[in-house]
C-alpha cells in the first residue's frame, strides 16, 4: 500500500453510513494564556472605558492587572469628589455609601471601617485619605478604596487639659478635639507623609510625620492686642507649606521642608472685610465658619454663613421662636462670601465670581477644580458638607444635614443630593478616589 493511502487512513476514518469524517490535526505542543499577560497597553485602552467601580474590580484580578489600574487612575482618572454616607442599614457601623457626583449614583462598600469599632469618627480627607479616629480614639489614615490602613501615635495626655482624664476624653471630647486634620504629601506617592492638625480648646497647631511615635505641638494660637483669643479655623497644604487660617482672616504659612517646621509668613487681620448682610436681626441669628482655599492661581478665604434656626421656609428665625412655636428649626447654610488673597499687599480683596472653579468644602481640605473638568458641577459654585460636629451630640433630631451647593452668579442654595433623612451621622465628607498603596 502506498504512502498517499496511508495517511489518508491515518487522516480519515468512516461513520456508520460509509461516509468519510475528517478529524482536526494537532500539533504535539499546547498554548497557555492568562488574562495577566494581557498587555498594559491593551489593558490600559480597556479601563479608560470603565467607571472607576468597575476598576476597582480590575483591581482585584491580579498583581499586574492592579498595578496598571492604579497607575491609570494617578494619570487619567476623573478628580470629581465622591460624597462618603454612612451606610443605608440600621446598627451596621462599617458599611459606607459614596455618592458619585459624575454618575449621580450612589455605590456601597459593605465593611469598609471594619477594625475602627462601632463608632469611627472622620476629621480629615486629603489625597483620598481619611484621618479617622477610632473608638479609643487613636488615629489611623485610612484609604477606603484600597483599603490601606496607618496607624498614627496616640493623642497625648499632655493636649487634654488636666483635670480631663483619658475615658472622659474618648467619651465625650474625642468628636470636638480635633477640628480639622490634613496630609502634608499622598503617602501613596511620597515616603516624607504625615498630617498636622487644629486641636483642642486652646486651638493647638500639631503635626506628626511618618515614623513619629508622638505629636508634636506647633503653636497655641495666642490672644490679641486686646486680649481676646482667637482661633485657627482651616487648614491647608501645598508645596509642603502650611497655611493656616485664624477666625479674624489672619494667616500663618509654615515651611515643613526642613527638619523642624518653622514659620515664614504672617498675614495680618485686615483692616476691613466685612460686607453688609443684610438686616440686623438676620446677622445676629447667622454663625459664620472660615476655609481656605488653594486654586489653580490664588489663594482664598471663604466666609460661610449658618442660619442657627431655619424654619420650614427656609427663614432665618431666632430661638424664642422655636420655643413659642414648639417647631424643629435645624441650622442651614444661607450665603457664602469669597475673598481673594493679594499677597504683595497682604490684603483680603472682595471677589464676586470664581469664574469656571468648582470649591469643594466642609471637613475636607478644602479643593478647586475646574468645571471644564467637571461636566456635572455647576460652575462659580461652592459645594459644601455638614462639618458643625459639635452640633451633632447637641439635637438626636438633626445634625450632618446641611450639605447643597451655593452659586455665586444667582445667589442660590440647592441640593445636589437627596436624602430624606433629618440627621446624618456620621456626616457626610468629600474624598477623591485614590485606588494607589502605600509608597514603599
Amino acid at each position: 500500500m502506498g504512502e498517499g493511502s496511508k495517511r489518508r487512513r491515518i487522516s480519515s476514518t468512516k461513520d456508520k453510513a460509509g461516509k468519510a469524517e475528517t478529524k482536526p490535526k494537532y500539533s504535539s505542543w499546547s498554548w497557555s494564556w492568562s488574562w495577566s499577560d494581557l498587555p498594559d497597553q491593551l489593558l490600559g485602552f480597556i479601563l479608560g472605558k470603565l467607571s472607576l467601580v468597575d476598576i476597582i474590580h480590575c483591581c482585584a484580578v491580579c498583581s499586574s492587572w492592579r498595578s496598571t489600574a492604579q497607575s491609570h487612575c494617578t494619570q487619567s482618572a476623573s478628580t470629581t469628589p465622591w460624597l462618603m454616607l454612612p451606610g443605608d442599614e440600621k446598627d451596621d457601623s462599617t458599611t459606607r455609601c459614596f455618592f458619585n457626583l459624575a454618575e449621580n449614583k450612589v455605590y456601597k462598600m459593605k465593611n469598609a471601617f471594619e477594625g475602627f469599632g462601632e463608632d469611627a469618627w472622620c476629621v480629615g480627607s486629603s489625597h483620598g485619605w481619611l484621618v479617622i479616629l477610632d473608638d479609643e480614639a487613636i488615629p489611623h489614615l485610612f484609604n477606603p478604596f484600597s483599603r490601606v490602613r496607618i496607624q498614627l501615635p496616640s493623642i497625648p495626655n499632655e493636649f487634654l487639659s488636666p483635670n480631663i482624664d483619658r475615658d472622659y476624653f474618648v467619651r465625650y471630647l474625642r468628636k470636638i478635639f480635633i477640628a480639622k486634620a490634613v496630609l502634608l504629601a499622598d503617602p501613596s506617592r511620597s515616603n516624607n507623609f504625615g498630617v498636622v492638625v487644629i486641636c483642642g480648646s486652646l486651638s493647638r497647631l500639631a503635626f506628626c510625620k511618618k515614623g513619629d511615635t508622638t505629636w508634636t505641638e506647633l503653636a497655641v494660637r495666642p490672644l490679641n492686642t486686646y486680649q481676646q483669643y482667637v482661633e485657627y479655623s482651616d487648614i491647608i497644604c501645598h508645596d509642603n507649606q502650611v497655611y493656616v487660617l485664624a477666625s479674624d482672616a489672619s494667616v500663618e504659612v509654615w515651611d515643613f521642608r526642613s527638619a523642624f517646621p518653622t514659620k515664614i509668613m504672617s498675614i495680618d487681620k485686615p483692616s476691613t472685610l466685612q460686607k453688609a448682610v443684610g438686616n440686623s436681626s438676620f446677622v445676629h441669628n447667622l454663625s459664620p465658619k472660615f476655609y481656605l482655599v488653594k486654586t489653580s492661581a490664588d489663594f482664598l478665604f471663604i466666609k460661610r454663613f449658618i442660619g442657627d434656626f431655619v424654619n420650614a421656609q427656609g427663614l432665618v428665625v431666632d430661638e424664642d421662636y422655636v420655643l413659642y412655636n414648639s417647631e424643629i428649626c435645624p441650622y442651614r447654610t444661607k450665603l457664602f462670601y469669597v475673598y481673594r488673597l493679594n499677597f504683595r499687599q497682604k490684603t483680603w480683596e472682595q471677589v464676586e465670581s470664581l469664574n469656571d472653579q468648582v470649591v469643594f468644602l466642609g471637613g475636607n481640605q478644602s479643593i478647586s477644580l475646574s468645571s471644564h473638568d467637571l461636566l456635572e458641577c455647576i460652575p462659580d459654585s461652592v459645594y459644601f458638607t455638614d462639618d458643625r460636629w459639635d452640633e451633632m451630640d447637641v439635637d438626636d433630631s438633626y445634625g450632618g444635614h446641611d450639605i447643597g451647593f451655593f452659586n455665586l452668579d444667582d445667589q442660590s442654595i440647592k441640593p445636589y443630593y437627596h436624602l430624606n433623612l433629618a440627621r446624618i451621622d456620621p456626616p457626610p465628607f468629600w474624598i477623591t478616589p485614590n485606588l494607589s498603596m502605600v509608597k514603599d
